[in-house]
């Protein structure tokens, strides 16, 4: 059941993204963007399946205490007293709402639309962030945190993707990057902030949580965010450049790329999320990452904690990841496959994981 939460959840990143992206591209005059071929049936897949994706979880739980009172009272009493039951009800009623609004919607009422899409859409996120998990640690400020977290990303990702796969040129480009590189480093902040408002809340120290798999997962995430920042200035700066002096360059396999590590993202935010967060007396033995077990097989206690020493291994994947990154930057400028640019990005993360994972020792 674990396999379906996963793949429920990060789909159902994909969904927020889709319709936020969408919609927000949609209120943006069209001399500000590419010509977007944005389908009606996208839209109504992405909000039809949202309260699907969403169940999953409310379903496990419901699973999970089913054999003791039966699967339909066990539904029942998850749906009307349990946090994340309340939230997805209130997640299919937006959900149904936005599905009529997108079906019944005309050509001549895509304004109307637009607002009232992301208003929902928006809506949605704060009904998710209501039934996460932070927010039974620290109500206001776990809800806050986590709907500021999941709306900024998808805003970010959606813009990516709907951008990358939807565009029918790369017309007014430069017009395009004047306002989504400010759209983008805000949503890189509102990220960043809110995400150490979630740290504080569920992490009890950053770099000792990375012996269990809720801190492995939250650093792995964090080092996807390296390449991401990488091609973020790339379409924001040497994009703009390579444009003004080739108007015939083609800058949208690059956002693809771009768009595709932050899928990469979504699906290890959606993998970690599901297991124990570090709070509290989380550390045991039984606890410890395999992961990291590979790296570091010693005795771990609830006291252990971890520092850094360079060796010489230290060393020789600095300089891996140096290489991986310069190869990087040279896909760019060579113009290779986004394949190629995405396998070195990879690399360049294993090689800057590898590196800490070495550099680490258990006190």
């Amino acid at each position: 059941m674990e396999i379906v939460v996963m793949i429920s959840q990060t789909l159902l990143y994909v969904c927020f993204a889709v319709l936020a992206g969408s919609f927000i591209l949609l209120l943006v005059p069209s001399k500000y963007r590419p010509e977007l071929k944005i389908s009606k049936r996208l839209l109504l897949v992405s909000a039809a399946t949202l309260p699907v994706f969403a169940f999953i979880p409310v379903l496990d739980i419901t699973l999970f205490i089913a054999p003791r009172l039966g699967f339909v009272e066990a539904l029942k009493i998850v749906l009307t007293t349990y946090t994340v039951g309340t939230a997805w009800d209130f997640t299919l009623l937006g959900s149904i709402i936005l599905v009529l609004v997108i079906v019944f919607a005309r050509s001549t009422e895509t304004s109307s639309l637009t607002i009232l899409g992301a208003i929902l859409t928006f809506g949605l996120m704060v009904t998710i962030a209501w039934s996460s998990h932070v927010s039974t640690i620290r109500p206001a400020v776990g809800i806050t945190s986590h709907f500021i977290h999941l709306a900024a990303v998808s805003i970010w990702v959606g813009i990516l993707l709907i951008v990358g796969w939807c565009s029918a040129n790369h017309k007014n480009w430069l017009a395009y990057l004047s306002w989504f590189s400010i759209v983008a480093f805000g949503c890189l902040f509102a990220t960043g902030f809110s995400g150490l408002l979630l740290m504080d809340t569920m992490v009890d120290g950053y770099t000792d949580s990375w012996m269990v798999n809720y801190g492995q997962g939250l650093f792995i995430k964090h080092l996807f965010l390296l390449p991401v920042v990488f091609y973020a200035l790339v379409n924001g700066f040497i994009v703009k450049y390579k444009i003004t002096k080739d108007a015939a360059f083609n800058p949208i396999p690059w956002i693809r790329v771009e768009g595709i590590i932050l899928f990469v993202i979504f699906v290890i935010t959606a993998i970690f999320s599901l297991q124990a967060p570090p709070h509290g007396n989380y550390l045991t033995a039984d606890a410890v990452s395999p992961l990291f077990r590979l790296f570091h097989d010693g005795v771990i206690t609830a006291k252990s904690t971890i520092g850094f020493v360079v060796n010489v291994n230290t060393v020789s994947l600095f300089f891996i990841s140096i290489l991986f990154f310069g190869l990087m930057l040279l896909s760019f400028f060579k113009r290779a496959s986004i394949i190629v640019s995405f396998v070195f990005s990879c690399l360049f993360v294993m090689s800057v994981y590898l590196m800490f994972m070495v550099t680490v020792v258990i006190r």
